[in-house]
């Protein structure tokens, strides 16, 4: 079926290019001529096309071209980048002297920053932008997975293959233990109350725009929020002129990037038979000993083996919809949009729908006054499914039989009753966990232009999200092994507003000075509400979680409250002296309730330089050179890290005997602290941004040092004072890294092949400078119980260093030193002292890459269009949960196929089978894996019809493509994904889609 939509499609390819060919058959005529700037230096690779045709030249090193035209009244157009296009009549003339000016919209390329728009080449912090075309090219549910490897110093992890799951996005990596390090999200300009999550509710199809702000001199203007970096995302507007309509579709199978490799009912039956050895040495019993299941007997009889994993996993699908209009006139202009994205897993009861529409209004009163509103109402469900669905189908015995005679599930696939039929948790509504969100986000503002380059603008933004969880698990799913079901309901909603004023002021100085001012004023708050109550012994399963009320209470009954609000106030401003010299400088200051009294204010400063060095006189004469800029940039920001209340202290509820009867009583739980405030990064940055040969080749590189003080920890007191800890302002961090991004225009043939490239690559290093701990000497120690050294990453993986498995000739040194036997794991004696000690132990890596980054390549030829996207992360380091759950060795569940020891396989892989440990001694060890991978993230062949062709049915613009998603990875962590541990596997896609304009 895939091949004969990629044959029709091909063939439609051809015909299509066949009739938009030129004429024949007219007398060429041969055209030269030269082309230059308006200071007369050659443009070297300017365009050069016969209008309506595909013919076409680019100019020489000389800035000279020569063209030999087809049609009767030849017209040229000419193009380059950075200058008006022109259009030239041919007429009888065959030489041609052409000038070339500057476009200055071009030249005035703007880029949203933080309260306000900026020229590109003015620009002095360290922001990165990706545009709707670069959005939409990937198939997801979430802008953030769209980002995912195209944009420098943002590392993006999946969130797994459970439809509708959210991405986890570091910022130049991560800076605080306990706080949160997701960045903040302003969307139309309104910062997100809703944290992350804000970001799951829009359509990528409904965003034109994504800026990163990385340096603290970009972020500073959000203070006490801005410490993990800022994501805008700028969503499509209308525009004056005729209306247009527009349709964006797909629809593509899904299926597992990848399966792992269980033991079948051979290989099982093998290693446990092994489990049984008597010793390490001893013999093996006969099999009527080791299975005592009589199902297990029966199927090494038959040679019956059952693969759980295969009958789980199913092909899913996956399909998006979106209809826009978008217009106006001078006075008004709209956008309207209605989207619907629908993925089926690809496990049956696993699933995500979302609707959203949007409606962007923007209306001129007068000369004076503009208003407008961002409207988004979206409502998404998500069928999360059971986590014991595959970890069942990969724990379950192979020689167990998955259905009875009369082809019912079989709850028990063998007598052991711990090990539960993984499709029985897919049977309808079986085991129900719904969870559905509303969410209104409505930002309105009124714009007025007080005076020429004075405008005030107040911005008000409602945020309100509605969340609902429905639970419901039957008797016969895992969680109940035959008891009885169970039910839940929780109920959340926050509603959040922002309320802005903003000022801007604008003024060039003389010829060529520009000097801009920006003040705000903000008020922000939130106020969540949560309630739940779980149920048990319902009176009959059909009525699942609606009918609660008929059940007996748990006893767990939950209700919360929490408030914020948060004030503040900042100033910017920027100055540009003819064009070279930039500067940039703002402050804000941060009220926040979280905070006590006399503690609750903090000032964040920032400040950038920018010199366009391109722009000297001493490079006048390099005409290879479109531009070179050199910016440092310095700035300080806050992490709201402090949870409402938490200066205030808690009380929490307690049981115990009054009088032989239980009785609820209160507790010490948080110690009050007035002193607690918010953790300060303060971050120095230093870029080089570079446009040489017409922009064929660009990019930008640049360091970062990043310290951040005052991170919360709980310090633990003794045991007499009533509290475990108390949270305190007393850790610090570092992070440093580099980002270099090259953009090349390799090809550029207009009448041929054309190819781009787009690479980037960032690495950063992490470390802890201060905890709790010090020393007689007041100097900070490491705090080896929550895994915390000085002078290493956040997260660091500190166990014992596995060198093999103790083999038959090593009966004594096993005993001796670590008092174990041949067949267990052998532990490197780091001291050398002869005996295994918790001293032996050793920071075995991180999980921080080294380096990650991605590679795009896009080729065009008359029309046709193809690209690849690769995304690769290298170096860092896995503590592998899957490994911990299914590589036990236990022989009562499943396990890995690997290569285990015996007295006839002395392997140093893993160690033997053994029936009297649920897992081997030390068996952390063989958790920790190289987590470097490369993986083919996006591969799209597309058709964009010929003008001619696409007017004569009344559009304006149509294109066809496919497109492939995580088709392919290299790693050497063989499991789902090396991406992520999820236990849902990640999915590969192979859809078709279009997209029309009328």
């Amino acid at each position: 079926m895939r091949f004969s939509l990629f044959l029709l499609l091909w063939c439609s390819l051809t015909v299509v290019s066949a009739a938009n060919l030129p004429p024949g058959g007219l007398a060429a005529a041969e055209v030269s001529g030269v082309i230059t700037d308006e200071s007369g230096m050659p443009l070297i690779g300017a365009t050069v096309l016969e209008e309506g045709t595909t013919n076409g030249t680019v100019t020489d090193l000389d800035g000279r071209f020569t063209i030999n035209t087809t049609t009767e009244d030849p017209h040229l157009v000419v193009t380059y980048t950075g200058y008006q296009s022109q259009i030239i009549q041919v007429g009888t003339q065959t030489n041609f002297e052409i000038v070339m000016l500057e476009d200055s919209e071009t030249l005035d390329e703007v880029v949203v920053v933080g309260y306000g728009i900026q020229k590109k080449r003015d620009v002095t912090a360290s922001i990165s932008s990706l545009n709707d075309e670069q959005i939409k090219k990937i198939a997801t549910s979430s802008g953030v997975e769209a980002m995912q490897g195209q944009v420098s110093g943002v590392d993006i992890v999946s969130g797994g293959g459970r439809p509708g799951a959210n991405p986890s996005i570091r910022i130049r990596g991560r800076r605080s233990l306990s706080a949160s390090n997701d960045p903040l999200f302003v969307i139309d300009g309104i910062p997100q109350t809703s944290g992350t999550s804000a970001i799951a509710d829009i359509n990528p199809q409904d965003i034109e725009s994504m800026e990163i702000l990385k340096d603290a001199a970009g972020t500073a203007i959000y203070g006490s929020r801005g410490s993990n970096g800022v994501v805008i995302i700028t969503t499509k507007r209308g525009s004056a002129g005729r209306t247009i309509v527009s349709y964006d579709g797909y629809y593509g199978g899904t299926s597992a990037t990848n399966t792992v490799d269980m033991m079948n009912g051979e290989e099982f039956a093998a290693m446990k038979r092994e489990s049984q050895r008597d010793g390490w040495n001893g013999a093996i019993p006969p099999d009527e000993e080791v299975f005592q299941d009589p199902t297990e007997l029966e199927s090494i009889a038959m040679g019956r083996s059952t693969d759980f994993q295969d009958l789980v996993l199913n092909d899913g699908w996956q399909m998006n919809h979106q209809l826009g209009v978008r217009g106006g006139t001078e006075a008004t202009q709209f956008n309207i949009s209605l989207g619907y994205f629908d993925e089926q897993g690809i496990i049956s009861n696993m699933d995500f729908r979302r609707y959203t529409a949007r409606v962007n209004l923007d209306q001129n009163i007068g000369s004076i006054f503009q208003a407008g509103i961002s409207f988004t109402l979206s409502n998404s469900l998500q069928n999360y499914g059971s986590n014991a669905t595959l970890g069942e189908a990969l724990a379950n015995n192979p020689l167990g039989v998955p259905y009875n005679e009369d082809g019912s599930v079989r709850f028990l696939p063998t007598n052991d009753g711990i090990r539960t039929n993984p499709l029985s948790e897919l049977v309808e509504n079986a085991y129900i966990d719904d969870r559905r969100v509303t969410r209104l986000f409505a930002p309105l503002y009124l714009k007025a232009n007080l005076m020429p380059g004075l405008v005030f603008t107040t911005n008000f933004g409602p945020d309100i999200r509605y969340y609902r969880r429905g639970e419901f698990r039957g008797s016969l799913t895992n969680d109940n092994r035959g008891g009885p079901a169970d039910a839940g309901v929780t109920n959340s909603q926050d509603f959040g507003y922002t309320w802005e004023n903003i000022l801007n002021y604008n003024r060039t100085l003389g010829e060529s000075n520009d000097l801009g001012l920006t003040f705000l004023q903000s008020i922000q708050a939130l106020r969540y509400e949560q309630n739940s109550v779980d149920v048990v012994n319902l009176p009959y399963e059909e009525q699942l979680f609606y009918n609660i009320g008929t059940a007996e209470v748990k006893g767990d009954l939950n209700s919360t409250l929490s408030e914020w609000q948060l004030a503040s106030f900042m100033a910017r401003a920027t100055y540009s002296i003819q064009d070279k010299y930039l500067l940039q400088a703002s402050l804000r200051a941060d009220g926040s309730s979280r905070l006590a009294k006399g503690n609750q204010w903090n000032y964040f400063p920032g400040v950038s330089l920018g010199w366009r060095v391109g722009e000297e006189a001493f490079l006048d004469g390099a005409g290879w050179l479109n531009d070179l800029k050199l910016r440092v940039s310095y700035g300080e920001v806050g992490n709201t890290a402090v949870s409402p209340y938490s200066t205030q202290g808690a009380l929490q509820r307690t049981v115990y005997a009054w009088d032989e009867s239980p009785a609820f009583g209160f507790a010490l739980r948080d110690i009050p602290n007035a002193e607690l405030s918010w953790e300060v990064s303060k971050t120095l940055n230093a870029g080089i941004d570079f446009d040489i040969l017409n922009g064929r080749v660009n990019g930008s590189f640049e360091v970062y040092r990043t310290n951040t003080e005052d991170i919360l920890l709980a310090r633990n007191l003794p045991p007499t004072s009533g509290y475990s800890n108390v949270l305190q302002n007393i850790g610090s961090t570092q992070t440093k890294g580099a980002e270099m991004v090259l953009g090349a225009g390799i090809l550029r043939n207009p009448t041929g092949l054309s190819w781009d490239v787009d690479f980037n690559i960032s690495g950063y290093r992490e470390s802890i400078t201060e905890l709790a701990l010090t020393d007689d000497e007041g100097n900070p120690i490491d705090d080896v119980g929550n895994g915390w050294f000085i002078g290493q990453p956040l997260n660091v993986f500190y166990d014992y260093n596995k060198i093999g498995i103790y083999q038959a000739n090593e009966v004594e040194l096993a005993d001796s030193r670590e008092n174990k036997v041949p067949g267990e794991i052998k532990l490197e004696d780091l001291d050398g002292d002869g005996v295994i000690t918790p001293a032996d132990r050793m920071i075995l890596g991180s999980d921080v890459p080294d380096f990650f980054g991605g590679l795009t390549n896009r080729f065009e030829y008359r029309g046709v269009d193809f690209s690849f996207f690769l995304f690769f992360r290298q170096g860092q380091m896995i503590s592998s949960n899957f490994h911990r759950g299914n590589n036990s060795l236990f022989a009562r569940y499943n396990n890995l196929d690997v290569d285990y020891w015996t007295i006839d396989n002395p392997t140093n892989a893993n160690p033997r089978p053994n029936e009297n440990q649920e897992s081997p001694r030390n068996g952390s060890t063989l958790s920790y894996f190289d987590g470097s991978f490369v993986k083919l993230r996006n591969v799209q062949l597309g058709y964009n019809l010929p003008d001619n062709v696409v007017s004569r049915i009344g559009l304006s613009r149509l294109r066809f493509y496919v497109s492939g998603q995580n088709l392919w990875f290299a790693s050497d962590y063989d499991t789902y994904d090396p991406e992520t541990q999820d236990i849902i596997p990640t999915t590969k896609i192979i859809l078709g889609g279009l997209r029309a304009t009328f």
